[in-house]
């Protein structure tokens, strides 16, 4: 009976039919602007994630803005000195028992240095891995001439652009310095192999992809792996007291004279190759757990948040000075810039809609309130405030909901109608932040739970008040024209 009159109020008014296409139309902009979020949030992630952050990097505890470039604190704005991930092997084992974790990691050591290539320099920053598993978890690298580089045989592999840049190509050698103090150190590389993105980022071009032997050399890092814990004969142990007086150990020496014919010449290719023989066999004979970083890719990259949260619980427990975080901290300031401009853009969306909704709100206010004589003259010939209160809601929320269901639709068909044109994208910005190259928006399941949460609560606001306020009218002033 009561769902009956409330139908047939809203059927003989026409204010009733404006109200419910205007809650349609800013219920499908809504939808639209949410798949819009959707969309640009999976993009960004997209983008960085299957390109060089992976889900989750475990990296050495820091109270500062450490990325996989090192320390980007606004401040020093340089990569300073990176500390090691310790224990390592402790932390692989550890990774390799959470089931919700790919057993492939990757390990990374990171540096910069200056490139050199025939007069021209660009500073980089140095990613020395183990190219096979690297590109087999990010995705969105592909190889397109050469090969991997053998680690420990001073490779690396370089962007399609950078190539295009310096004129560069399979077999060429390229020359890395640093500055140590008041000298340089410099190191040569072959390259190995070119490969590129399948959405180009600047920032992409800002690193190169090196044989991780390169970077401890020209940052300094010792390979603990190669560390010995054997004891030192007692013989030579005095050589380690502080107090040593290195004169003393030639006093008793005497000159020697050696006829030319005992002496073995050896060359400076010689010195060279045996020193390069060296570090090939240091490589070759034992497994590195010298690394700055550790990134990981997941089963469900929905479920990040928790294991971050989880991993780091477990870090302080053990007492291991490490911390796991997100691929868009792990990405450095860009990705941190990218996802300000696009909370900046979600954020004057939303006031629009927000001024929209208040608008519908206040229309459905109204639309209760000049009903003060109706409720009146119902509450004159003994209809109960509980009978009114039920009638008001039930027709707001038949009204409201049916808008709801109505602006979904549509919002979803527009989507379907901006995804079908296929809009291509020639902005770089627009392109990393749908991760694709065309515009593909959709709407989820949890776009449309939202969607019916906003109606309801615009329902309650839209009925709670005004009836309220009625009904405290005295009945004869209603009838009257009270308001």
């Amino acid at each position: 009976m009561i769902f009956k009159l409330a139908f047939r109020n809203i059927i003989s008014k026409k204010s009733s039919y404006v109200i419910i296409l205007f809650i349609a139309f800013s219920v499908s902009l809504f939808c639209v602007a949410n798949a819009v979020f959707d969309s640009t949030e999976e993009g960004v992630q997209a983008t960085f994630v299957s390109s060089f952050t992976g889900d989750i990097v475990i990296r050495p505890q820091t109270k500062g803005q450490m990325s996989l470039f090192g320390d980007e604190t606004p401040v020093t704005g340089s990569l300073t000195k990176l500390e090691q991930v310790i224990p390592y092997n402790d932390i692989i084992n550890l990774l390799n028992e959470n089931k919700e974790i790919k057993q492939t990691h990757i390990s990374q050591v990171t540096g910069v240095a200056s490139l050199d290539v025939s007069g021209k320099r660009k500073t980089m920053y140095l990613f020395g891995l183990n190219p096979q598993d690297y590109f087999s978890i990010m995705t969105s690298i592909h190889l397109l001439e050469g090969r991997y580089f053998t680690e420990g045989q001073k490779e690396v592999m370089i962007p399609k652009n950078l190539a295009e840049d310096f004129n560069l190509s399979i077999g060429d050698t390229v020359q890395f310095t640093i500055a140590d103090g008041p000298y340089f150190k410099i190191r040569k590389a072959s390259i190995s192999g070119i490969y590129d993105y399948d959405i180009h980022n600047a920032m992409f071009d800002r690193f190169l992809l090196c044989d991780p032997v390169i970077v401890r050399d020209l940052m300094d890092i010792v390979d603990s792996s190669i560390i010995s814990d054997e004891e030192i004969d007692e013989d030579i142990s005095f050589l380690l007291d502080d107090e040593l007086d290195f004169d003393s150990l030639f006093e008793s020496s005497s000159d020697q004279l050696a006829e030319s014919s005992d002496m073995e010449l050896i060359s400076d290719e010689e010195i060279f190759s045996q020193s390069e023989q060296d570090d090939n066999s240091q490589v070759q004979n034992s497994e590195s757990s010298s690394w700055n970083y550790i990134i990981c890719k997941l089963n469900n990259s929905i479920n990040s948040k928790a294991i971050i949260a989880q991993l780091n619980i477990q870090f302080r427990s053990l007492g291991w000075p490490v911390q796991a975080t997100d691929w868009r901290h792990a990405a450095g300031s860009t990705a941190l810039y990218l996802n300000w401009l696009r909370l900046l853009l979600n954020i004057g969306i939303a006031i629009i809609l927000v001024a929209g909704f208040i608008i519908v709100n206040n229309t459905l206010v109204i639309n209760v309130l000049d009903r003060s004589r109706e409720i009146g003259t119902l509450r004159a010939i003994g209809a109960k405030k509980r009978f009114i209160s039920l009638q008001c809601m039930i027709e707001t929320f038949m009204m409201t909901i049916s808008g709801g269901i109505l602006g979904t639709l549509l919002g979803i068909l527009m989507t379907k109608i901006i995804t079908a044109m296929n809009i291509k994208l020639t902005n770089q910005f627009l392109m990393q932040l749908f991760g694709t190259e065309s515009i593909d928006i959709y709407v989820t399941s949890g776009n449309v739970l939202k969607l019916f949460i906003l109606v309801v609560l615009l329902g309650l606001i839209g009925w709670i008040y005004p009836v309220i306020t009625s009904l405290r009218v005295d009945p004869v002033k209603a009838m009257q024209g009270a308001k």
